[in-house]
């Protein structure tokens, strides 16, 4: 029997999970860590957290073949970055959100720039001669600098207030996990002294500062009764495992009465990556030969729907270990957090708080008990000409 918990891990010594890059392949010379463990590793830890409490109910190890039958049953949902303050109960204000790729940091301006896709007739250097990509909206900048490197986080409130359409102010006291580089040395027991070719180093992503702590938010399905600790990451570091409320996991309300009165427009952002079969293009949508536009739906909405514009940032490569042999897994292509989507219905409908409701941490495209696809919905004003 399984039930759904959400739960939060919270790192005790930082994270280290290793990007696809060998150990040796910079001048650097170190093996290099990604900012946030992606969703695969999240549920790693939980099926091995799960399979540890089987172990020990049994008082035997499981071998290869049982460890498999057994974390089937572990599968996620939406995962969420969390930062409190000591002492504080996990709340929903709690939330971290990817920065959208929608919004500039220009330099002097006291406010984000938000970029406006557009229709335009200025052709791109695509490899094909896909008519309907073409059609795509183009955003268009009203200020010709060059942009500062947006933060990698938003608070919930500023992500919010971007959803809703709200402005919202450039801060210069930015959130950023920090890095560290840790040393490892192997010592030959019987010298006890090091081991040649075994100094190695590593970035470790500090979680923990001298007011906030960082955590990791996972809605799980799995077998009744949640762990205590969980390791995570390339050397397993530890991580406690407390509840977290439900709300944490909830549409906010000022992002629903944005939509009540009804958005002729529809932003999907992608907060965790994303596998979709045809790359950028989310599942459910193909070209339509009438129009020269890319048309369907989402799952959560019975509406067609007509993609106006795509911001999608370099994607990610994702492999992984097999656990029954050890063997290298592919290597996928995968839609980083901060893409988003422009959407107008089909039928020149308008967006309601209910379309809000059902697209909050959905899911969009394929691996969906994995984790991958989490999006969330924002209001758009679609333009109709450049301006």
């Amino acid at each position: 029997m399984t039930e759904t918990v959400h739960l939060a891990l919270v790192p005790r010594d930082g994270l280290f999970c290793k990007d696809g890059r060998g150990w040796f392949t910079s001048a650097l010379n170190r093996g290099h860590a990604l900012d946030w463990p992606w969703p695969q590793t999240v549920l790693g830890a939980l099926r091995t957290a799960w399979g540890r409490a089987e172990e020990a109910r049994r008082g035997h190890a499981l071998q290869p073949d049982e460890w498999s039958n057994q974390s089937a049953a572990v599968t996620l949902g939406p995962t969420l970055a969390l930062r409190r303050p000591y002492g504080a109960a996990w709340a929903p204000n709690h939330r971290m959100w990817p920065t959208p790729a929608d919004a500039r940091w220009i330099p002097k301006q006291k406010l984000v720039s938000r970029l406006e896709p557009v229709p335009s007739d200025v052709p791109t250097l695509g490899r094909d001669d896909d008519d309907a990509r073409e059609a795509l909206w183009r955003p268009q900048l009203d200020d010709k600098q060059k942009p500062e490197p947006p933060p990698a986080w938003l608070s919930d409130e500023d992500f919010i207030d971007w959803l809703a359409g709200r402005p919202i102010s450039v801060r210069r006291d930015r959130v950023r996990l920090v890095k560290r580089v840790q040393t490892h040395v192997t010592i030959d027991p019987a010298t006890y002294t090091a081991v040649d070719r075994q100094l190695y180093s590593h970035d470790v992503v500090e979680t923990i500062d001298r007011t906030t702590e960082w955590a990791i938010g996972a809605e799980v399905t799995a077998p009744s009764g949640s762990p205590r600790w969980a390791t995570i990451g390339a050397d397993a570091r530890l991580a406690a495992v407390e509840p977290l409320p439900r709300e944490v996991f909830a549409p906010p309300k000022d992002l629903l009465e944005a939509f009540r009165s009804g958005s002729r427009g529809l932003r999907i952002i992608v907060i965790t990556p994303a596998w979709f079969r045809r790359g950028w293009l989310p599942n459910g949508l193909q070209r339509d030969d009438e129009t020269r536009t890319y048309r369907g739906r989402l799952r959560g909405l019975e509406v067609d729907l007509v993609l106006r514009a795509a911001f999608v940032p370099r994607p990610f490569e994702v492999s992984g270990w097999a656990v029954k042999d050890g063997a290298a897994k592919r290597s996928d292509r995968l839609v980083p957090p901060g893409a988003v989507y422009f959407f107008e219905r089909a039928d020149g409908g308008v967006f309601t708080d209910a379309d809000a409701r059902a697209l909050w941490l959905a899911q969009l495209g394929s691996r969906p008990s994995q984790g991958c696809g989490r999006i969330v919905p924002g209001v758009w004003t679609p333009a109709r000409r450049n301006s």
